[in-house]
C-alpha cells in the first residue's frame, strides 16, 4: 500500500502550471517596463558624470604639472577620431564641443596620436578620448559667468598654477545627446586654476552642489 504523498514512480513533486508561468512572466515584463526609464536615465547621467570627472581630473592634472615643472602647461579640448570616439588621432583639432582632451607642453592640434613623451612634440603628458565611458555626451563651452556660449578650446597654467591664457576655458556645460531625461553638470574654472563641478538644477544655497 502506497503512503500518502507518494506514487508508484517515487515521491510526488511540485511544479508550476503553464498558467502560473505565464502570470509570472507577465508580472516580470511589467516590472521591467516600469524600470526601463529610470535605468535609461541612470545610464545617461553616468556618462555625463564620467565626462565631468574626466574633465575635472584633467584640469587638475594640468595645473599640478605646471606647478611641478614651473612652466606653462596646456589643457586642450580636441576632436577624437571620426571613425572611433575612443581614439585620438593625427587629425585632431581644437574643439569647443568635445569632451576629449590633451595635456601638453605645446598645442596638440594635429598631433594627438603622438605618445605620451617628455621630448616628442607636442610633448603630451596625458590624454583622454571621450569614447571611454562618455561617448554620447555633449559639451558646450561658456564664458566666465556661464551666461553665454564661447568658442574657447584651451586653457594654460603657469608655474604658480594660475590661469595665464588670454581667453581661457572658464565654464563647460556637460549634457547628453540621447533622448530622455538627464541631469547636465557644469565645470567652472576660477582664475586661480581651481576647477569646481556643480549642478545647475540645484537651487538651495545650503547645497554644496549649487552652481
Amino acid at each position: 500500500m502506497l503512503k500518502p504523498g507518494r506514487t508508484a514512480a517515487g515521491p510526488a513533486t511540485a511544479g508550476f502550471s503553464l498558467i502560473e508561468l505565464m502570470v509570472t512572466m507577465t508580472i516580470l515584463g511589467l516590472l521591467l517596463l516600469a524600470t526601463l526609464p529610470s535605468i535609461g536615465a541612470w545610464l545617461r547621467n553616468t556618462e555625463i558624470r564620467n565626462a565631468a570627472e574626466s574633465l575635472s581630473n584633467g584640469l587638475a592634472k594640468a595645473r599640478n604639472e605646471a606647478v611641478r615643472r614651473n612652466q606653462t602647461v596646456f589643457f586642450s579640448l580636441v576632436t577624437p577620431s571620426s571613425a572611433n570616439a575612443g581614439v585620438l588621432d593625427g587629425n585632431c583639432a581644437l574643439s569647443a564641443s568635445s569632451a576629449s582632451w590633451v595635456i601638453s607642453l605645446a598645442s596638440p592640434e594635429g598631433a594627438c596620436d603622438e605618445p605620451v613623451s617628455e621630448t616628442t612634440v607636442p610633448r603630451i603628458l596625458a590624454k583622454y578620448a571621450q569614447g571611454d565611458g562618455a561617448r554620447n555626451v555633449a559639451i558646450a563651452v561658456r564664458n566666465a559667468d556661464c551666461s553665454a556660449t564661447a568658442t574657447t578650446q584651451q586653457v594654460s597654467f603657469n608655474g604658480f598654477g594660475r590661469v595665464n591664457h588670454a581667453t581661457p576655458l572658464r565654464c563647460i556645460l556637460i549634457s547628453h545627446t540621447g533622448s530622455g531625461t538627464s541631469r547636465p553638470l557644469r565645470l567652472v574654472l576660477d582664475t586661480g586654476g581651481i576647477a569646481r563641478m556643480c549642478d545647475p538644477a540645484v537651487t538651495s544655497d545650503n547645497d554644496p552642489r549649487k552652481c
